[in-house]
Formats: structure tokens, C-alpha cells, sequence
């Protein structure tokens, strides 16, 4: 089966990927080491989005945004025609949408709209895990499919499924430590997209 032809506009696409997801880890893991006031299995992530680093978190934050808007339309475009969905994709905008509100909700903390911010906040967060772990699973599944890019390859839906477990550990099992949960949670997407863009890469090359 022919190889999708590369656009310029889908190497963008897994040119920003690689760069959002590179930035995004190196921020994160930076930040646990920085932020020494912070413990990092009891606190989220959500917690170095204020203060030292915040603001670099922040851009992180907003990079990922665009690279998984890059995902919904990449994704779909190098997808067999047969195997293509618009729900994967839609998801992965939805996602994408929800994702910078996370960020910049944190920084009405000790103001008079903190109370409100921190509701938005939670529900951005919650919407931005479910859309994203569920266009994850829909798409890997469909990649499954596909001749070129995910037939014999159980990767992405091993870790896909493996999101959506520890994101239902994470909303269900109160007592577990909620910094810890949520890096795991956060390590297996990143890992997810990494595979992602490894596939986008293969089938474009």
C-alpha cells in the first residue's frame, strides 16, 4: 500500500508534535526538581502552574494545546480513508480546546474569582483526560486496522488502554496520592503521543 505523500503542512504538524511533547516533559520533570516547596507525589501538576516555573508550565500547557489539534488533523488526513473518524478527531479538539483553560484558571489563585476559577479548572482538567484518553483508545483501535500504520503494532492500544484504567484510578480511588496518580496518568499520554507521532513519521517517510 502507497505511503501518504508529507505536505507541508503535515510536516508541521509532527514537527510541532515532537517539539510540544519534548517541551512539555523537560518543563514537567524540571519543575519537580525546581520546586523543592512542593511535594511531588502529593501535589498535581496543577500546583506548579503558579509560582516559580509557573509561567513556563503554562506555555507547555498552551504548546500541547496546538499539538493536539495538529493530532485531530494529522491523524485523520494519514488515516485509511475506510478506517478515518471524525469522533477520534473531534475528541482530540475537544481536548485540545479544554486544555488551556487548565492553565490559565491557576492563575486567578488568591483573587476574588479563585472559587469559580478552581470549578472551571477541575472540569476543564477532567474533560481535557476523558476526550483526550478516549480519542486515544478510538484511534489507536482504528490504527489497528489500517494496513500501514498499525496492523501488528499493539503498542499504541496497550498504552491507550492503560491510560484509560489510570485515569479511572485517578477520578475513583480517593486515597491515593494525587500527585503520583495524575504523573502516571500524564507520562502514559505523553508516551501515547510519542508513539503517535513515531506513526505519523513511519507512514510519511
Amino acid at each position: 500500500m502507497p505511503q501518504a505523500q508529507r505536505s507541508p503542512m503535515l510536516s508541521l504538524s509532527i514537527g510541532l508534535l515532537v517539539v510540544a511533547i519534548a517541551n512539555f516533559l523537560v518543563t514537567a520533570c524540571v519543575l519537580q526538581w525546581m520546586r523543592s516547596d512542593l511535594d511531588p507525589i502529593a501535589m498535581p501538576l496543577s500546583a506548579y502552574l503558579i509560582g516559580a516555573g509557573g509561567a513556563w508550565l503554562r506555555g507547555a500547557y498552551y504548546l500541547m494545546a496546538a499539538a493536539l489539534a495538529a493530532v485531530a488533523w494529522a491523524s485523520y488526513r494519514v488515516t485509511d480513508v475506510r478506517e478515518r473518524s471524525r469522533l477520534a478527531s473531534a475528541l482530540f479538539v475537544a481536548a485540545a480546546l479544554t486544555l488551556p483553560p487548565v492553565a490559565i484558571t491557576a492563575t486567578y489563585a488568591y483573587s476574588a474569582h479563585e472559587n469559580l476559577a478552581r470549578l472551571i479548572h477541575s472540569m476543564a482538567a477532567q474533560t481535557t483526560f476523558l476526550c483526550l484518553v478516549m480519542g486515544m483508545l478510538l484511534l489507536s483501535s482504528r490504527w489497528r486496522r489500517d494496513p500501514r500504520l498499525g496492523r501488528g503494532n499493539p503498542v499504541g492500544i496497550v498504552l491507550a488502554w492503560l491510560a484509560f484504567v489510570q485515569m479511572w484510578l485517578l477520578a475513583l480511588w480517593p486515597g491515593a496520592p494525587p500527585g503520583l496518580t495524575q504523573k502516571v496518568l500524564i507520562a502514559l499520554i505523553l508516551l501515547w503521543l510519542g508513539w503517535a507521532t513515531h506513526q505519523l513519521q513511519r507512514v510519511t517517510r
